[in-house]
């Protein structure tokens, strides 16, 4: 699961329940090279027509812009957690879009809260991260966004609770994005993902 085994176990968890659905969004991204280093600064514009680098993990958002070849975004607001890995990127994993790019961000604090983001250029979700209970569409950038949450059934947390793995997915012209919560409210993933600017 695109290098992280602490969202691939919460993903093959949740498949294992009854009564919840299969979506598909994270990223997949096998042994990622050392850190590239940091080219100069570039445009949007820059990027069209540009064949992407092959997969691999970056320490800034122009660096990994660059090697996936689209336009990315960045959060505008954390609430208060910090990006200690590197930015992932890597192909599409799904049927049919493999030529395209898949861009992965985590974000961590304290007592296990996170937030990630997955980003895609190919139109539509590079691959499964397991199964999950819908809770809702909202707005989000202008776009239909649904969430889904890891909650609801036996063992699991209650899906209004804070303790709930949560899942927003939207589509926004050919860009694919899926922004993930743990030990946070419902309304910070929202905040999370309304407050993303491009790089």
């Amino acid at each position: 699961m695109f290098g992280n085994s602490r969202r691939a176990a919460r993903g093959i968890l949740a498949a294992s329940l009854t009564g919840l659905i299969t979506l598909t969004a994270v990223p997949a991204l096998t042994a990622a090279p050392a850190l590239a280093s940091v080219p100069a600064p570039g445009h949007a514009h820059a990027l069209a027509g540009r064949s992407a680098t092959p997969a691999g993990s970056y320490r800034n958002w122009r660096a990994a812009q660059r090697a996936a070849g689209f336009r990315l975004k960045a959060p505008g607001r954390t609430y208060g957690l910090t990006r200690k890995h590197a930015i992932l990127v890597g192909k599409c994993l799904a049927a049919g879009r493999t030529s395209k790019r898949d861009v992965y961000a985590e974000w961590d604090g304290a007592r296990r809260q996170y937030l990630t983001l997955d980003q895609n250029n190919s139109g539509g979700a590079c691959s499964n991260f397991g199964a999950a209970r819908f809770l809702g569409i909202y707005r989000v950038q202008g776009q239909r966004a649904r969430l889904y949450g890891f909650c609801g059934s036996r063992g699991l947390p209650s899906c209004r609770s804070k303790g709930a793995v949560l899942v927003l997915t939207w589509r926004s012209g050919k860009r694919y994005y899926v922004a993930y919560s743990g030990h946070q409210w419902r309304a910070t993933l929202l905040g999370f993902a309304r407050h993303l600017r491009f790089v």
